[in-house]
């Protein structure tokens, strides 16, 4: 019953230490790579490149692990050799935009990826990202989308100073009802359609006073037109993440229904009031140019292009949370995308596939050089050029024909091919975006995983 004997070695007090020591190091890496992945997830990193950057730091730690990731949740997975044991973890983490933040989480990963800071300095590190407090004031964001606004009325959608205006005042009233709207859950599933209502009346009872419904109602709410979607889910399907990349083009399809039911039910809820407003007899020749208006129609003179473009992207700094030192770089990339995109459109005469994938191509080719020789995160720069490129109005344009009940709808020819032309211009920018990261990193990055498109 009772003996002294034992199979075992007795375990010294050192290997009790060393164990211990062992095991709390294991446990303090997962516990940075899950902060890693809900830090990256949170600040806008591109999607496609999640599951590949987490890979690349767990070898560099000597962690074995696996990562999936949809939209919105990643599932992180710990192996143990020795116990043949796994642990799972659901991170669950919306996307914002901030790209000083995901800049200092690029600059932390290319520092362990060298081996000049440890695990412990990481952890503080990364917590000290996430806890500064926000440079921009939340009462900044209705000039914000006012300026965007106001810039993309006259760039995008033939509207005139007028136009411009009254869009940017109901960009404004658009930020300050997304602010409040986000107060009451039960009031966030329909907030973005209730406000596209009242867009879509407003827009189009001002048209006794000359006022045009496109550049008014399209631009109003530019911010959130979900062509950016729409480009990301294309880059994860050719990326092979299907099931993150078939969710997103889903989402982006159907947010275009709903935002364009909002503004044509808005707009046919005016029009029961004053039937005349809607008919085609209406509409003043500067309306008619704005139907077809682009890069190169425009009703204002295009000199204006030296104005607005730079303010455009500026308004996109602010949104992207990105501090002002990085604002130069972020708008000569963008201004460059803009030139390359409104030079092939208007004087070579592109075609509609050229158009998308040569300027994405340069502005990918310019942000990687800008990468590999400063040694700095780019991302947010390509980003901002992008937001020039995403055919967000296509789709909004199309649904609008789908939903309007008039037959002398503008849009109503546009319904049945929306779903295409939105996937064509995204499918460009993506083939123009993978040749350049090609071109600059043939064989991929060599310690820091890469943070581009």
């Amino acid at each position: 019953m009772f003996t002294t004997a034992s199979q075992f070695e007795p375990i010294t007090l050192e290997d009790r230490i060393r164990i211990t020591f062992e095991i709390a190091n294991i446990l303090q890496k997962q516990e940075f790579l899950r902060k890693l992945a809900k830090s990256l997830m949170m600040y806008g990193c591109p999607a496609h490149r999640l599951e590949y950057i987490m890979r690349q730091v767990s070898t560099t730690l000597g962690v074995e692990a696996e990562y999936v990731y949809i939209p919105n949740v990643m599932f992180v997975t710990f192996f143990d050799q020795s116990t043949h044991t796994t642990e799972t973890h659901f991170i669950r983490q919306s996307q914002v935009f901030d790209m000083h933040k995901l800049g200092e989480v690029y600059r932390l990963e290319k520092l362990l990826s060298h081996g000049e800071v440890s695990v412990d300095e990481a952890l503080e590190f990364i917590d000290q990202v996430t806890n500064q407090p926000l440079f921009y004031p939340v009462w900044l964001n209705p000039f914000v989308y006012a300026l965007a606004s106001f810039c993309g009325a006259i760039m995008f959608y033939g509207g005139r100073w007028k136009e411009a205006g009254l869009s940017a005042a109901l960009a404004m009233f658009f930020a300050i009802y997304e602010l409040y709207s986000g107060r009451f859950m039960s009031f966030q599933p329909i907030w973005e359609i209730t406000v596209c209502i009242f867009i879509g009346f407003v827009s189009r009872s001002v048209w006794k006073f000359d006022f045009c419904f496109t550049p008014v109602a399209f631009s109003s709410f530019i911010i959130i037109l979900p062509g950016y979607s729409m480009a990301v889910a294309i880059i994860e399907l050719v990326s092979r993440q299907l099931v993150s990349g078939v969710v997103r083009m889903v989402y982006a399809i159907l947010y275009s229904f709903l935002l364009g039911y909002g503004v044509e039910m808005g707009s046919q809820l005016y029009g029961t009031i004053e039937p005349e407003s809607i008919s085609a007899q209406g509409q003043s020749s500067e309306c008619q140019h704005a139907l077809s208006a682009g890069t190169c129609i425009t009703v204002e003179n295009q000199w204006f292009y030296f104005l607005t473009v730079p303010l455009f992207a500026l308004a996109y700094c602010i949104y992207l949370r990105a501090r002002p030192s990085r604002w130069p770089t972020m708008v000569f990339v963008s201004v460059c995308g803009f030139v390359v995109n409104w030079a092939l459109s208007c004087h070579a005469n592109a075609p509609q596939q050229v158009l998308q994938v040569v300027p994405s191509f340069a502005v990918g080719l310019i942000g990687n050089l800008l990468t590999k020789f400063t040694g700095k995160m780019s991302f947010d720069a390509v980003l901002l050029a992008i937001f020039y490129l995403v055919p967000g109005s296509l789709g909004l344009k199309a649904a609008l024909g789908l939903f309007g009940t008039s037959a002398s709808n503008e849009y109503s020819n546009q319904g049945a091919g929306f779903a295409l032309s939105m996937i064509e211009s995204a499918i460009g920018i993506t083939v123009g975006l993978f040749v350049a990261t090609l071109v600059v990193y043939p064989r991929g990055s060599t310690h820091t995983p890469l943070m581009n498109f």
